[in-house]
């Protein structure tokens, strides 16, 4: 069979269906849009789950300067005649997306703001035909990026009202990642200022507008009216907790094994559910739609190629280290259950500010549902706490690799000066008080597996100027772990044993003691002058350390 030609980098559903690329048919829930009654709808979805496709498919089926029913043919929305007669390509649209504004400062920001809503004018530019007066000098500022912050703020109602009197039919309103804008600034300290942009965009043509027919939003998060939507009680908010909608974005079930028989692929359902299945929104299993496209893609290549953390490549995922450090690590049981296949039970608040986002660690989980970091385990209840878990081996191996990170930086700021003193004076009491310690506050996930020990102490270890080694030859057996100090000829070499329980971790510290003697652990290590031993046993938070 032929490659399938993947939809890879591709988001706009024109380019997709012209490029003749792969495409997963979501067009059925434009009838769904249609007859829903609320004027303004907002869907609340993970990252990379379809949000921009979706938005453009709704542009390409309502724009009224189009004729689009060629890219919709053999899709699902052909058999909704009521759709096809009275919606396709029948209203003034205005589709703008929010993606791009960013900007460590404010002005900045408004810059590609600027941008953002003097491109979407020019689309328009048959409008300004002389007659607009005031109006016609505020459209031309925009077209010349000469826009004032009023501008901006205004822009989209002039808009509005330019179509409607034009066309004779009220404008369908496609905002896309709508709550980016207000993500960005929190980030770089200028909220409140826009907080007041995205207010009076916003509110201007949703809020009693009598040239808006339908505002359809995508985003994230939904920020609380009392926030953003003052007075807007016409939104209805369709998020990963509601059950409508559910298979409007990402991937279900019977479309990932459609999509792998397609690539005669069907062999690796079992690694594709495992790595980027696991979102349960409404009952309904979904996958990553980004994530399944690109591990298909590589399967292509090479039928053997193992998966990866496209998640974790794409974006920084700092919010999962800002959590361990509002809490001073004493999320890491709830981390550990997670990451073990665990469920924990939180209370969710569906309406979070950006401005008080991390006021809290509750709020901060809400956030992880929300973004797609973990997912319910149960069915939702607006009232109580609720069941979240881990969606996936890929979001599993985030979470790991963000806690070695965060591990990683807490041991380099903290000098170490006291750990390196004992350790080269062989002064295994105050080791053990010390190595006891940074076990306490770290965070354990492997059920406490030797390999999990392993890894704490050869981190705990790195990136002080030392060499360090892992599961080295060395003599007659293989050591877990060799320090060495070239500069002053000395070397320190650790075996390590997980005990069964506190009692035993004495005799299993002088045991891996004996075993580097019956091994002739060093006896290799030729031009060290100080060869020291360590035998470490650890149990759950405790490590006894001997030395010789």
């Amino acid at each position: 069979m032929d490659r399938l030609l993947l939809p890879l980098g591709q988001a706009d559903f024109r380019t997709i269906r012209e490029n003749g690329s792969y495409y997963v048919d979501k067009t059925g829930h434009i009838g769904q849009i249609i007859r829903d009654s609320a004027s303004s709808i907002l869907f609340t979805r993970p990252r990379r789950f379809g949000k921009t496709t979706f938005q453009s498919t709704l542009r390409a089926f309502f724009d009224i300067r189009e004729d689009n029913k060629d890219i919709f043919t053999g899709l699902a929305i052909m058999d909704d005649k009521e759709a096809m007669d009275e919606w396709m390509n029948k209203w003034p649209v205005i589709h703008l997306t929010f993606k791009d504004i960013d900007g460590p400062s404010f002005s900045s920001a408004m810059g590609w703001m600027n941008t953002q809503i003097r491109d979407l004018y020019k689309s328009y530019s048959f409008l300004d035909d002389g007659k607009l007066g005031g109006d016609g000098a505020m459209f031309r500022r925009i077209l010349d990026k000469n826009a004032s912050t009023d501008d901006i703020c205004h822009s989209l109602r002039l808009l509005v009202e330019l179509l409607y009197d034009h066309y004779g039919k009220k404008v369908i309103i496609l905002l896309d990642e709508y709550d980016v804008p207000l993500a960005k600034a929190e980030g770089n300290g200028y909220y409140s200022e826009m907080l007041s942009v995205m207010r009076s965009m916003l509110l201007s043509v949703l809020k009693d507008c009598p040239y808006t027919h339908k505002g359809i939003l995508t985003g994230c998060l939904r920020v609380s009216k009392e926030s953003l939507f003052t007075g807007l009680n016409n939104l209805v908010v369709y998020s990963v907790t509601g059950s409508e909608y559910a298979s409007a974005f990402g991937f279900t079930e019977e479309e990932v094994m459609k999509l792998l028989c397609d690539a005669s692929l069907e062999d690796k359902a079992a690694v594709v559910r495992q790595w980027y299945d696991g979102y349960s929104i409404g009952g309904i299993g979904i996958y990553t739609p980004r994530d399944v496209i690109l591990f298909v893609n590589s399967l292509q290549t090479d039928r053997d190629a193992r998966p990866q953390n496209y998640w974790g490549n794409s974006s920084s995922n700092d919010v999962i280290k800002r959590l361990i450090d509002m809490t001073d690590a004493e999320v890491g049981d709830d981390y550990s259950t997670l990451i073990n296949g665990g469920v924990i039970r939180r209370k969710i608040n569906e309406t979070l500010t950006y401005s008080n986002l991390y006021s809290s660690p509750e709020n901060i989980w809400s956030l992880f549902l929300m973004t797609g970091y973990l997912t319910l385990a149960d069915r939702y209840d607006a009232n109580e706490e609720n069941a979240l878990r881990l969606p996936n081996e890929e979001i599993r191996r985030l979470f790991t690799s963000s806690v070695d990170e965060w591990f990683s930086e807490k041991v380099a700021k903290s000098g170490r000066k006291e750990l390196f003193d004992a350790l080269w004076s062989a002064d295994a009491t105050a080791l053990t008080e010390i190595i006891s310690q940074y076990l306490f506050e770290t965070i354990s996930y492997y059920d406490y597996r030797e390999d999990y020990y392993h890894a704490f102490l050869a981190g705990l270890l790195s990136g002080a100027g030392y060499i360090v080694r892992s599961n080295r030859e060395t003599g007659t057996g293989r050591a877990d772990i060799m320090l060495f100090d070239k500069k002053n000829r000395r070397a320190a070499i650790f075996e390590i044993k997980r005990s069964l329980s506190r009692q035993a971790m004495d005799k299993d510290a002088k045991m891996a003691i004996q075993q580097m003697d019956s091994r002739k652990y060093g006896k290799d290590l030729e031009g060290f002058r100080t060869v020291l031993f360590y035998g470490a046993a650890f149990f759950e938070k405790d490590v006894t350390v001997k030395a010789k």
